[in-house]
């Protein structure tokens, strides 16, 4: 099935590059986007085919499909400006003269730019991408993440209800259940969700109601928290482009057991201590820990056989690090004198 499945991601490649060349306006790119990269166009049906395969096959076929997404999208993004730039081209005045050429088309946000350098890192560890929505279903954010109705992070001052019942989702954990139930997705697997999350809380420099988490999570047969250990140690290292140490520490949280904080060794000082990690040369990063039964169990995933890990994380902490930026309300301010940095 390798083969076959490779095969039909490069002839995807192709004809999609194809088509795309031959868009004659703006109007005709919005039915490509959605052909080709729309949450069920043919790139979607393609990866979720990807976890039928072996694990070596699937790690192969996950890089693959990640940078075709990423080509696609760089490939749209390109065609669009271009279309931009012509429809907003100064008329040539009868003396022939011209106006100045029109300024840059503009450039990714620093949290776009974090999200991919994520994927593009996981993609080379064989983890597939799935998305989930921002307004979302109570049995998903809560219930069937084993977390009750009695639960704090149920309360209104912590969470957006809407008034139809939903919620505005307050970590992107949801998408282990959607994408296993919606994608019909088959130990063993290999997923990453990264997205938007919401908190009903003040804003200060270090908390926002609105900021970014990454959720990650793996089913196998043997999975352990050691395959745990190899995975974050390799995201934070290639994240920040040097070796990083990881520690655990013993923590709660309702949709794991054991459950576990992890550290990251401060990359500012090297763990010489500094004020950014409290003196200590740790930095706490994300939660942690190996899949409660329960929550398998509501995957429908026969616990007995099956386990594996997940953690979240926050994306934004992570942009602020790698880019020491000392408030996280800077990332949703809209200041171009912040932004155009990333330029």
């Amino acid at each position: 099935m390798t083969e076959p499945l490779t095969e039909k991601l490069q002839h995807l490649r192709t004809e999609a590059k194809h088509a795309l060349d031959k868009a004659a306006d703006q109007d005709s790119l919005e039915p490509w986007r959605v052909k080709y990269l729309g949450r069920k166009g043919q790139l979607a049906r393609l990866i979720k085919d990807i976890s039928q395969l072996d694990a070596p096959a699937r790690k192969s076929a996950g890089q693959l499909a990640n940078t075709i997404k990423q080509e696609l999208t760089q490939a749209f993004t390109a065609r669009a400006a271009v279309f931009r730039d012509h429809h907003s081209a100064p008329a040539t005045a009868l003396s022939g003269a011209s106006l100045p050429p029109a300024s840059s088309v503009g450039h990714l946000h620093p949290i776009t730019l974090s999200i991919r350098r994520i994927q593009h890192i996981f993609a080379r560890m064989g983890f597939i991408v799935a998305e989930g929505p921002l307004v979302e279903d109570p049995a998903y954010n809560f219930d069937l993440l084993n977390i009750p109705l009695h639960h704090p992070a149920r309360a209104e001052t912590d969470t957006f209800h809407t008034a139809s019942g939903s919620v505005l989702r307050t970590h992107t954990s949801p998408v282990q259940l959607r994408a296993v139930l919606a994608m019909n997705l088959t130990p063993p697997f290999s997923v990453i969700s990264p997205g938007r999350v919401f908190r009903s809380e003040s804003t200060d420099a270090s908390h926002e109601h609105t900021f970014h988490q990454l959720e990650a999570f793996m089913v196998g047969e043997r999975v352990t928290v050691a395959d745990f250990k190899g995975v974050v140690k390799k995201y934070f290292s290639d994240f920040f482009e040097q070796n990083v140490t990881t520690r655990l520490r013993p923590s709660y949280f309702p949709f794991v057991e054991p459950g576990f904080e992890v550290d990251m060794s401060c990359i500012i000082c090297q763990q010489a201590g500094c004020s950014v990690c409290g003196r200590t040369g740790w930095l706490e990063m994300m939660g942690a820990g190996m899949v409660h039964p329960n929550v398998l169990k509501n995957m429908n995933i026969d616990h007995t056989r099956w386990q594996g890990f997940a953690f979240g994380g926050g994306i934004d902490r992570l942009a602020m690090l790698r880019h020491h930026i000392d408030d996280v309300r800077l990332f949703m301010s809209g200041r171009l004198d912040f932004l155009n940095q990333f330029s």
